[in-house]
């Protein structure tokens, strides 16, 4: 007769204790003790959905934390250390302007004065922020807090403490070049 209902119910538990043979606890339908079956491991439901959760909240964590991680700590740039480059056309900075260009590590603001090309360091030594060409008055100004400069960059007036480094500049063909003072 098939059991019906909870196999550890108290009617089942009762049954046993009265005298029921020891043969017939831990057997299952087939004459193979429990044991014996899969080598002692445990598949209840709960053990094995606890790990799935786990497995899947592994997952979900790893493909959160990675993006915000790359984000964090973001790739390394290299940088060549040359003496000297080209850096772009010479028509991308025309008459009275002044044009921000990548020199390894530093930023080089280059200035076209009526075909005078000049250049030098485009970062302000006060605080760091960039400057900009100011062709009204034919200087080189901070907007950050009012730092002014001379076209070589050497100081007018402000507070900061030291020049802006100076660069080389010259026009071979199309090209503009800049190189290490």
């Amino acid at each position: 007769m098939a059991q019906q209902g909870n196999f550890k119910s108290p009617a089942r538990m009762g049954a046993l204790e009265d005298g029921a043979p020891l043969s017939s606890a831990g057997t299952v339908s087939g004459g193979k003790a429990r044991e014996q079956g899969l080598g002692g491991v445990n598949f209840e439901r709960r053990s094995f959905l606890g790990k799935v959760v786990a497995g899947v909240g592994a997952a979900v964590a790893v493909t959160t934390l990675y993006p915000v991680v790359k984000f964090i700590i973001p790739p390394t740039k290299e940088f060549s250390n040359l003496n000297e480059k080209v850096v772009g056309k010479a028509s991308e900075v025309p008459e009275k302007t002044g044009k921000i260009f990548q020199f390894n590590k530093d930023k080089v603001i280059v200035i076209n004065d009526n075909g005078k090309i000049t250049a030098c360091s485009a970062v302000c030594t006060h605080l760091g922020c960039l400057v900009h060409w100011a062709p009204k008055d034919n200087l080189i100004s901070c907007p950050c807090h009012g730092a002014k400069y001379k076209q070589t960059g050497e100081i007018i007036s402000g507070p900061q403490p030291l020049p802006l480094n100076p660069f080389k500049a010259r026009i071979e063909g199309e090209n503009l070049i800049i190189s290490k003072a």
